[in-house]
């Protein structure tokens, strides 16, 4: 199976051939607002025939060039979705001479006899010197989904739904944000969040692997910035989205978005409603001498949860301009989730000495989540050479979650039985209230000193405090009792005050040097920690850019890191949910340090890169250690010696015919890394693979058909190791004549392969001698899922004007 894998990945990656023209025409294409218009197509004919001589793409900022091998009448044809075609005849007189055809012009196209109007899709993934943007939205999968599978389909990003955490090209050490804003909670939490989160609101996501120092320093392997749908700047537009679909159980959606825009004001309100009934779960076996028991045990275990999660959002937006040089604005973003979850927990235990048993719990709990994101702007511009933002936002976070567990035991013959240890009890019942309120401010003010030097400073203040309120009662004999391991009240308090300086510095017109420092000043206070948690350092960052020629760049970035533990990851007696362990935090986790040194080079759209990471004290996740009694199992994050990583970056467009285009990414690695906090110290070096596709085609009768897919490799995450796992997807999308809106069908998981098995001690032994190998299947490994959405937008006068991607961090309090 594994060969057959591989088999498949060395096709699609070399598979297919990609040609790099080098020209003697010249151009570049833009469209009616001044924008570059990226991978349109370009294509050679002979005036005289009509003979196809040659052909290319536009790169990310729309120039290309032509090889015509010959002299001659020629006549270039340009042509991408959304526009009309544009035709410009040229005659070339020698094979040595360039010919510059300079700024071409792309008209949006009106198809008066359909009465249809074709939008212009981008890119799927477009380059910036940043990073890369996800234009999500020119995927057909992303109608009807959350955003959590939409960032599951991101190139480079990997979801452990298990573990509840994110990787980015393999590294630790994510953070999420919403338009620009650090959402300062757990990632159990921020993953909660974004499946209760409608995909249709969003516009794209930037992968943010070298950020500026205008970012905040935390996300040693970068930032994941989630951007939504923003304001129309004139007209009014109402559009709507519905999906219904079905996999293990129902699932639908509906969204309703109004923008209203005039010359000084602008006016957004969105209403979303979300919900989506399925099952999970994970089953395996295992071994281990738990001191609980006193003896050798041997266990076969399966927990599936059947869940059913509801949320309702409303956005609101609005901007206004005082003058020509002053603009107030403000978002506010409320959310409301309840989630019912039934887990089913089996578990068949042999200990040595003693008879065997069965016991079986099932557990309901609800939860509620209630989140607000609001904020407040003011930009005022100075002159055509400043500019200052002024950003205060508030966030707050509330979470409920009782749960109820009532617990059977049987014994060989499914007879009833009471257990010989005390540890296992009639059942549980557990509560966890917590709160999160931040308050941030930030300022930002921009100064072009010249033509060639731009400078940008800016300072941040923010401060929250964080309360959790958890415990959980155990019954003996219809009396309830609170588990003192798990009883925990628990307030913390965090100060952040940050100031950067940053300067791009054109060398000529090829290169720019973009350079920053910038300098955190951070406190964290628990009630449950005897010192405060204080970091006090400075981030810098620097980029270099050369461009070869018009189509080719060579960009050179360094960057330091660091990755804060959570709340979460601290906390001590947090809870548990298994006699034999405790989950809890670590308050003795130290941050990790990341610095990365990149090397890339792009050219029409393809890319390479070649980057070293090393990042000491990285933050491992729900690993298992135990107390310094050594009397029972801790489940908690601890931190690695160091992990090493060299890794090679590849993103490959091929416009393999005028209706076909394939989009392929993948992420080569070795990496070494190395952990103590096992029995026995221990390192690994290892080659680690990931690979994600879209291929799309353009249908007759205004129809589009998409594959996509993803595919991660064997990997190791601290004492495990996890086999490889992906899924491939289809989507197929009709447009509808006179306006009347589009049509999008998609099945999630064609081959039912989001299966994922992991050897606990796989990597290095651990403590108890346990050694465990568990399957993890999540709904689409048990069914595939079938959605049907339609998206009609009315008014149609809506018109938004297109921004700088540097230029849309404004308006961000980071």
């Amino acid at each position: 199976m594994k060969k057959a894998k591989a088999q498949l990945f060395l096709f699609l990656l070399f598979g297919m051939g990609m040609t790099f023209v080098h020209g003697q025409i010249q151009g570049k294409i833009m469209d009616s607002n001044g924008e570059p218009v990226p991978f349109a197509n370009v294509v050679l004919y002979q005036t005289v025939d009509t003979t196809l001589v040659t052909g290319t793409i536009t790169n990310d900022e729309g120039n290309f060039s032509l090889l015509p091998e010959k002299e001659g009448d020629f006549l270039v044809r340009i042509s991408n979705l959304g526009y009309a075609d544009s035709h410009t005849p040229i005659t070339v007189n020698s094979s040595s001479e360039v010919y510059n055809l300079g700024t071409l012009f792309l008209e949006e196209a009106f198809n008066e006899l359909d009465e249809v109007v074709l939008a212009a899709k981008k890119n799927i993934i477009q380059r910036t010197p940043e990073g890369q943007v996800i234009n999500v939205q020119s995927s057909v999968m992303t109608k009807g989904s959350n955003a959590l599978q939409v960032l599951e389909r991101v190139p480079g990003v990997i979801l452990d739904r298990r573990n509840n955490q994110f990787t980015m090209n393999g590294q630790s050490g994510v953070t999420v944000m919403f338009n620009g804003r650090r959402m300062p909670m757990s990632m159990e939490d921020v993953m909660a969040l974004l499946e209760s989160t409608l995909a249709d609101n969003i516009e794209k996501v930037e992968l943010i692997t070298s950020p500026t120092a205008k970012y905040d320093a935390d996300g040693g392997a970068g930032i994941i910035n989630i951007v939504f749908k923003n304001d129309v700047d004139t007209g009014d537009q109402l559009n709507f989205s519905g999906s219904l679909g079905y996999g293990y159980r129902e699932k639908a959606s509906t969204s309703l978005n109004y923008a209203y825009g005039r010359e000084n004001f602008r006016f957004n309100l969105g209403y979303s409603v979300f919900h989506d009934h399925g099952k999970n779960g994970f089953e395996g076996s295992g071994t281990s001498n738990s001191p609980i028991f006193d003896a050798f045990s041997q266990t076969d275990f399966s927990t599936y949860f059947d869940y059913s999660n509801n949320s309702h959002t409303i956005n609101l937006g609005s901007g206004y301009q005082l003058d020509s040089k002053t603009e107030i604005g403000g978002e506010l973003s409320l959310s409301l989730a309840k989630n019912h979850s039934i887990s089913d927990v089996n578990n068949r235990r042999t200990i040595e000495g003693q008879d065997f048993f069965r016991s079986h719990l099932v557990t309901s709990g609800t939860t509620q989540k209630n989140n607000l994101i609001s904020s407040l702007y003011v930009t005022r511009k100075f002159s055509e050479r400043s500019n200052i933002n002024v950003d205060i936002g508030y966030l707050t976070y509330k979470n409920d979650s009782p749960a109820l567990t009532q617990s059977e035991y049987f014994d060989a013959n499914d007879d009833p039985v009471v257990p010989e240890n005390e540890v296992f009890t009639d059942g549980n019942r557990g509560a966890s209230e917590s709160a999160i309120r931040l308050g941030v401010a930030k300022v930002d003010y921009a100064l072009k000193i010249s033509d060639n030097l731009e400078t940008e400073f800016g300072v941040k203040g923010s401060y929250s405090t964080n309360t959790n309120d958890s415990k959980i009662e155990t019954n003996f004999d219809g009396v309830w009792e609170v588990d003192p391991r798990s009883q925990s009240r628990i307030e913390s308090e965090e100060k952040l005050w940050a100031a950067y300086g940053q300067f791009r510095l054109a060398l000529g017109e090829k290169s720019k040097i973009n350079a920053g420092l910038r300098y955190e000043d951070w406190k964290r206070t628990l009630t449950t920690a005897e010192d405060d948690f204080v970091i006090q350092q400075f981030f810098p960052s620097f980029s270099y850019q050369y461009a070869l020629t018009e189509n080719q760049n060579v960009n050179f970035n360094y960057h330091k890191r660091i990755s804060r533990p959570v709340y979460s990851d601290l906390v001590t007696s947090l809870y548990y949910n298994d006699p034999t362990a405790i989950f809890t935090g670590n308050p003795l986790l130290k941050p990790s340090i990341t610095n990365t040194l990149q090397l890339e080079y792009v050219k029409n759209g393809f890319s390479a890169g070649l980057s070293y990471q090393k990042e000491t004290n990285p933050i491992i996740r729900y690993q298992l250690t135990s107390t310094p009694q050594n009397d029972i199992l801790v489940v908690s994050p601890q931190n690695a010696d160091y992990q090493k990583s060299l890794n090679l970056f590849l993103n490959l467009p091929v416009q393999w015919a005028r209706w076909a285009k394939l989009n392929l990414s993948t992420t080569s690695a070795i990496r070494d890394y190395h952990i103590s906090y096992n029995p026995e110290p221990k390192g690994k070096t290892y080659f680690y693979q990931s690979l994600n596709f879209t291929q799309t085609f353009q249908l007759p009768w205004e129809m589009d058909m998409e594959f996509s897919g993803w595919y991660n490799f064997d990997h190791y995450n601290g004492t495990n190791f996890t086999e490889g796992f992906g899924m491939v997807n289809f989507g197929l999308s009709k447009q509808f004549k006179k306006n009347w809106g589009t049509l999008q069908f998609s099945v999630t998981d064609l081959f039912k392969s989001l299966d994922i098995d992991t050897h606990i001690s796989g990597m290095a032994p651990i403590v108890f001698d346990i050694d465990t190998r568990s399957r993890y299947r999540d709904e689409s490994a048990f069914t595939r899922i079938f959605r049907i959405t339609y998206t009609r937008s009315f008014g149609g006068n809506g018109n938004k004007s297109s921004r700088n991607l540097e230029k849309e961090e404004f308006r961000r309090v980071d």
